[in-house]
């Protein structure tokens, strides 16, 4: 992705090279990964995450599944790490969930007290279970009942003809993607969607060319933003596995965009799963030869905790406590008076004023036939402000190549001087000041943050912090 320098004053120029230049997350290898075996998708579980690893296999067992090679069968094991994130537990086998076949990945929702994962489909404790013709992986669900996993059922939808693997689903629990090689996709593997409706899951629907190409893509991951992340083979890859995000818009998914480093390598790459604020998360990679886990955490640690910009739209339900239609007879009707030219002629009324100010507000009863005012019912003066927020002034869709300018100038915090404006893009570029312009190099949907910074003061500096999503297209 290219980097492009926006210097406003010469003032900034040491601080916006800094800020330009500085990586912006920093990988690291769990601790407890090895060199013998393979460790690869997390999924997050209460403090801690639940991965797959093959430490009890067998050398006569193996399945055939995205790799190139046959791997020996995985479980599913669960640990965590003390308050610093150094030290991490000894991981522990998920008993309930495990069999002596294939398991995992899995994904967790409705609270981690219910589970989707992958297993294969025959699960009986024989050797010939698993040489049976049609053994194949399939998606299966559980529920936490006590501290026991309990309830396995299986998703509808599995095949003895073809695999269903590598669940992601919704914190509610009612959309669920997964990969599969089943009859009629555009590659290998392709990513899947069904949704739950009245209780059943949909026939899965193939997310289609905007996300599968012609080779492989597996192991989704849903955001609670609505972004994908994925792996593929098949798109603008730099080898094997790489990791890339795309963004649902206007009925369909825009082009996927690689991660590019330090998450895609030459390496396979993988399994992604990320926090709501994209600040720290893990990884699935293949650099040091075999599956590791690493965990990747932002060094811009000043955007932590954006949250969702709220729009300005000045409306409000009018209405008065004790008043009815049933108070007023024949000609006389209830009339509301807005103070900006407005008049609405009802008990209960919603009203926009077009912009901020200070209205005179009045309930009136008149006469519908001569429009007099028999009875002022009620009268008070109503400030409408914006929200007390950092606000974000720029469109909600731009072009590639096309110059937008970002303004912070309708900030509104009382009692809250701002020493400085700090911008991340979302395309790994960052700025300083009031008012920017910005090109955007690649189609996608990219969250701009705007953080605001107090002057000093003896409680110390301040700090808010706002995201607004830009969808850029192509011309």
């Amino acid at each position: 992705m290219k980097r492009i320098h926006y210097i406003l004053l010469l003032v900034f120029l040491i601080i916006e090279q800094a800020l330009y230049t500085q990586k912006q997350y920093t990988v690291e290898k769990l601790p407890f990964c090895s060199s013998q075996f393979d460790e690869f998708s997390p999924a997050y579980f209460n403090d801690g995450i639940i991965f797959c690893a093959n430490y009890k296999n067998s050398f006569w067992v193996s399945f055939v599944d995205t790799s190139a090679e046959p791997q020996f069968l995985f479980d599913l094991y669960f640990t965590k790490s003390n308050r610093s994130g150094k030290k991490w537990q000894t991981p522990l086998h998920v008993n309930d969930l495990n069999s002596i076949f294939q398991e995992g990945p899995a994904c967790f929702f409705d609270n981690n007290s219910k589970v989707v994962f992958t297993r294969n489909i025959y699960t009986g404790k024989t050797f010939g279970n698993y040489l049976k013709s049609g053994n194949k992986m399939g998606l299966f669900f559980a529920e936490l009942v006590g501290k026991q996993w309990k309830n396995i059922e299986p998703f509808e939808y599995n095949s003895s003809e073809y695999n269903l693997m590598h669940p992601a689903i919704t914190e509610d629990g009612n959309t669920l993607y997964f990969a599969s090689d089943m009859p009629g996709g555009y590659g290998g593997y392709d990513i899947y969607v069904s949704k739950k409706v009245h209780g059943r899951w949909t026939k899965p629907t193939n997310l289609g060319k905007n996300v599968n190409s012609k080779k492989d893509e597996a192991f989704p991951f849903i955001h609670p933003s609505g972004r994908l992340f994925f792996a593929s083979k098949g798109w603008n890859t730099r080898g094997g596995f790489d990791i890339f995000y795309t963004q649902p818009f206007k009925g369909d998914w825009l082009t996927p965009q690689n991660m590019k480093e330090p998450f895609s390598s030459t390496a396979d790459d993988f399994g992604l799963i990320t926090d709501r604020y994209l600040q720290t998360g893990f990884f699935s990679s293949s650099r040091n030869k075999n599956d590791d886990i690493f965990i990747f955490n932002s060094t811009i640690s000043e955007f932590e905790n954006c949250t969702q910009q709220k729009e300005n739209t000045y409306c409000y339900i009018f209405y008065e406590n004790g008043t009815s239609e049933d108070d007023v007879k024949g000609t006389m009707k209830y009339e509301w008076d807005f103070g900006d030219g407005t008049k609405v002629r009802a008990v209960e009324a919603e009203h926009c004023f077009a912009k901020k100010g200070k209205y005179r507000i009045q309930l009136n009863v008149i006469d519908s036939l001569t429009n007099e005012v028999l009875v002022n019912q009620a009268e008070y003066e109503l400030e409408v402000t914006d929200y007390e927020q950092p606000y974000i002034t720029a469109p909600e869709q731009g072009f590639i190549g096309e110059t937008i300018t970002f303004d912070a100038k309708k900030t509104n915090l009382k009692n809250f001087r701002v020493a400085r404006y700090y911008w991340d893009f979302g395309d790994g570029n960052k700025a300083i000041g009031e008012s920017i312009n910005h090109v955007f190099y690649e189609e996608g949907a990219y969250d701009v943050k705007l953080l605001v910074e107090s002057q000093a003061t003896r409680t110390g500096v301040q700090k808010i912090c706002v995201y607004k999503t830009i969808i850029i297209n192509t011309k």
